[in-house]
């Protein structure tokens, strides 16, 4: 079984560490194709020099020459390559399409035995190329040949890593058929095969639909490698769709006919007169130099190029991922091509996928990139559990309010924001309309609400989200009025749009508005109010019951005035992260939450023979979960039991609760508060 551990996640890309038999790799990764007898840069160059974790090279090449074979035979691959980090074998089935070799020319069974027996950490099945030009019957046929070699393969792997790679041409229901029928073989890789001639036609929105189709059916504790993947401006985008592991012959193939990869795009040596990066080769000579350069040295000069700009862009996107940001890294690398942005668009359409693997509790900011940012994951969601969870339905009067979101709402809107703190939910709902939708005022410093930068001037598309979500969240209300506060902000075409489905009462003045407030009711504790807001928003109705206990004390911090803490009898029950605005239990706070049956979502339960490392403050390992809901995300604060039903302590998910009952490596919940603190 393949040794694979989520360390962070961002939409459906993951930082992880897949261990071999050769040493333990940090993925995404990108694998240089190395030629066994004609590498002009050595494998071990390529990790000294260049930072590269793993390599791959074609086992069919190295089969078909005798010198090659003799020595991987007797010493091993490793020693054929004088590399030893982690190998990875490719069978020749690429070989075999590009060059139209007949069927005989290579034996399934008898190439993925090779690959084991010459030492390969990861070898790979004889799949069947489909070209993405051909008939469906045809793919059809080419899928069955593939799954049914992958059946007779899996028993020859011995100790070797085995891909089994995922065929099915343009057709993503293919794609999801051969997934399927993957995923219940005992394979450690999944390589989505067959993307080479969508990548050199640029059909990069099919490889995105080829791939999400996939990625549903395949097994999550198994890395995910899109084969001849080698061009850095897709590497974003790639990794977001959930790839974990690239290939690339494309630094040297690019290098022979003289273009120069970079993440915007590829340029031609002999159009440039200024080099165009910092990589050591662009710093260290000139565009004339270089093209003044023998044809072989030229050609080693730009395959390094290459290569320094294809690491870099990898080291970018695993740093996205930790930081949360490769959803507007990938938004930055598709303005690089139109065929890039429209796969983007093609992704953004398929958000659902993307919404439930996306992780809660993110505290990097959002740039505006474009009409895609307010379809992100991170603002949906937001927006999702908004209209679910927000408590306050029922009121007098609903106060909406616009607003450009580049300040705090309390700079803004101190004066109305005082108003409502003298007022209960039933007198009077604030909602700030923003251009990432509505936020209503108890959730104001929740993550992404104020995180948001967009420009004054929205395009049409922001435009109509931002209606059609104001309108969602006031179908759910019942009030007698309602009242717009207009301030010639970003967002008022959007109420404009909606406006005269309503019975709405404008005004453009404080002043005014705050004159057509319900009076003061009865006292209102407008913490309590936020908090219980924020306990529903978290953990569903039952939570906020939490915030009407008796002698609970919300304490403010004092330079800022929000929401520090929540005790009761001296004991600190929660405590707000001010960097994303949410709740964290401490230990007892957890077991108030116990108490009040908050549901089972939020429940991990462990096998009992590790409660005393947990309730001694040991993270708790995915290999001992014993039960987890498919509906937690990764992110969440959680309540760690053990299979009595005793809380151990409490903690934030690092992965998904499908994740945790998947795998059998790392930690599942990095525990905050253990029982024995």
């Amino acid at each position: 079984m393949a040794k694979f551990e989520i360390k962070a996640k961002d939409g459906l890309a993951r930082i992880g560490r897949f261990t071999t038999k050769h040493g333990a790799v940090k993925t995404p990764l990108l694998m240089p194709v190395v030629h066994p007898g004609k590498s002009i840069i050595s494998p071990q160059a390529l990790t000294d020099e260049f930072g590269f974790q793993m390599v791959i090279t074609n086992s069919y090449i190295i089969n078909s020459h005798e010198r090659f074979r003799n020595k991987a035979v007797s010493e091993g691959i490793h020693a054929l390559l004088d590399f030893a980090g982690p190998i990875m074998t490719d069978s020749g089935t690429f070989q075999m399409y590009f060059h139209n070799l007949p069927e005989e020319e290579i034996e399934p069974i008898e190439i993925v035995e090779f690959q084991r027996d010459i030492g390969s950490d990861i070898g790979t099945i004889l799949d069947v190329f489909s070209d993405p030009d051909v008939g469906r019957t045809k793919v059809e046929e080419d899928v069955q040949k593939s799954l049914e070699r992958a059946k007779v393969s899996i028993d020859k792997k011995g100790e070797m890593l085995l891909a089994g790679t995922v065929q099915g041409g343009a057709f993503p229901d293919l794609r999801e058929t051969a997934a399927r029928a993957l995923a219940a073989m005992d394979f450690d890789v999944h390589p989505i095969g067959g993307v080479v001639p969508l990548m050199e036609r640029y059909r990069y929105a099919d490889i995105v639909k080829i791939t999400l189709a996939a990625k549903k059916h395949l097994p999550l504790d198994r890395p995910v490698h899109l084969f001849g993947c080698g061009h850095p401006m897709f590497f974003a985008q790639a990794a977001l769709l959930g790839c974990d592991f690239f290939d690339s012959a494309s630094y040297a193939k690019f290098a022979e006919s003289g273009r120069m990869l970079l993440p915007s795009g590829t340029m031609h040596l002999s159009e440039l007169t200024e080099l165009p990066c910092s990589c050591p080769i662009c710093s260290g000579t000139s565009a004339d130099d270089l093209k003044s350069m023998e044809k072989s040295e030229q050609g080693t000069m730009l395959m390094k190029h290459n290569l320094y700009v294809s690491s870099a862009e990898m080291r970018n996107v695993r740093q996205a991922i930790s930081d949360g940001k490769l959803f507007q890294l990938a938004a930055y690398r598709a303005r690089g091509h139109p065929t890039l942005y429209e796969a983007l668009q093609v992704m953004m359409e398929d958000n659902m996928q993307f919404e439930v693997e996306d992780p809660i509790g993110k505290t990097s900011s959002i740039f505006y990139t474009g009409v895609e940012t307010t379809k992100r994951p991170e603002i949906s969601n937001f927006h999702s559990r908004v209209i679910k969870r927000y408590p306050y339905r029922h009121s007098n009067t609903v106060l909406i309010v616009t607003d450009s979101g580049l300040r705090p709402f309390s700079d803004t809107s101190d004066v109305i924001i005082k108003e409502v703190r003298k007022r209960t939910p039933k007198e009077l709902i604030l909602l700030f309309v923003t251009p990432m939708g509505v936020v209503p005022w108890e959730l104001e410093h929740v993550h992404p609400a104020q995180q948001c930068i967009f420009p004054m001037k929205l395009d049409l598309e922001t435009l109509g989200i931002v209606s059609e979500r104001t309108r969602e969240l006031l179908e759910t209300m019942k009030y007698q009025k309602l009242i717009w506060f207009m301030r010639g902000t970003n967002v008022e075409p959007a109420l404009a749009k909606i406006s005269s489905d309503y019975s709405v009462e404008t005004f453009q003045s404080a002043t005014d508005t705050i004159k057509q407030l319900p009076i003061e009711g009865n006292e209102s504790s407008w913490t309590r109010r936020k908090l219980h807001a924020l306990l529903t928003y978290q953990w569903g109705e039952n939570a906020g019951k939490l915030a009407d206990l008796d002698s609970l004390q919300v304490i403010l911090s004092k330079s800022t005035g929000k929401i520090r803490h929540c005790k009761r009898n001296d004991d600190i029950l929660f405590t707000i992260v001010p960097n994303t605005g949410l709740l964290t239990p401490t230990y007892q706070g957890g077991l108030e939450l116990l108490r009040v049956r908050i549901d089972d979502t939020y429940q991990v339960i462990m096998d009992s023979d590790v409660s005393e490392f947990i309730a001694s403050g040991k993270s708790a390992l995915a290999k001992f979960v014993k039960l987890a809901s498919p509906q937690l995300k990764a992110g969440e604060e959680v309540l760690v039991l053990d299979e009595s039903q005793n809380l151990l302590g409490t903690g934030r998910a690092l992965i998904s609760g499908l994740e945790m009952i998947s795998f059998n490596r790392g930690v599942a919940v990095a525990i905050r508060h253990p029982r024995k603190s």
